[in-house]
């Protein structure tokens, strides 16, 4: 369990297994059932997670009641409500788990002191941050710029684990579109891919 937490970390800066020991001895591992709550719309965003099995999502209540899918975490990824975590500002988020999720977590104040304690930490914090941040303004350009094919094709390349193993529902909501638009794109697609390895 930890050392695909130590891995991700590796990918993003240099740490010693000691300091690593250290880093773990702040955080703690919990498991969320299937469709329950990891963060709840109103509540303080007070944990940051490392998924290392099964998924969560993220989402926003929109004025008719339907849900807006965020960001999808499946294993290896970290997920939370970075602007609330970061300004102590209650979530506008809800964080829900899609199966039985293991997760590996760790508060606002261990993770500050893990930073001032491991300088490597500290841009290791810089590094997630920014890869969130780039990661929302793709999603926000690609809302403007790319057609919902094109989306959807751009996450089956990049992120085909997503495909995969999240239900069609909450992927139809990340891309944006109907889950009706989303069918119809997947069958649209297959049937040019049948087309093609015919011919």
């Amino acid at each position: 369990m930890s050392q695909l937490l130590y891995k991700n970390i590796l990918e993003k800066t240099t740490i010693t297994e000691a300091e690593f020991e250290e880093f773990l001895t702040q955080t703690k591992s919990i498991v969320v059932n299937k469709n329950e709550h990891f963060l709840n719309e109103g509540e303080m965003a007070n944990y940051i997670a490392f998924v290392v099995s099964g998924g969560l999502y993220s989402y926003s209540i929109d004025e008719k009641g339907e849900k807006n899918v965020v960001q999808i975490a499946l294993e290896n990824y970290w997920i939370a409500d970075l602007y609330s975590f970061l300004s102590g500002e209650p979530s506008k988020l809800n964080i829900e788990a899609i199966v039985e999720t293991k997760l590996i977590i760790i508060n606002k104040d261990n993770f500050e002191k893990t930073c001032d304690t491991i300088p490597a930490f500290e841009r290791f914090q810089r590094l997630l941050i920014q890869k969130a941040y780039i990661s929302t303004l793709q999603r926000i350009s690609g809302f403007t710029s790319k057609s919902a094919p094109q989306r959807y094709l751009e996450l089956v390349t990049e992120h085909p684990e997503i495909i995969q193993k999240v239900p069609q529902l909450l992927i139809a909501s990340y891309l944006g579109i109907k889950p009706q638009s989303l069918s119809r794109i997947r069958k649209q697609i297959f049937n040019k891919n049948s087309t093609s390895n015919i011919s």
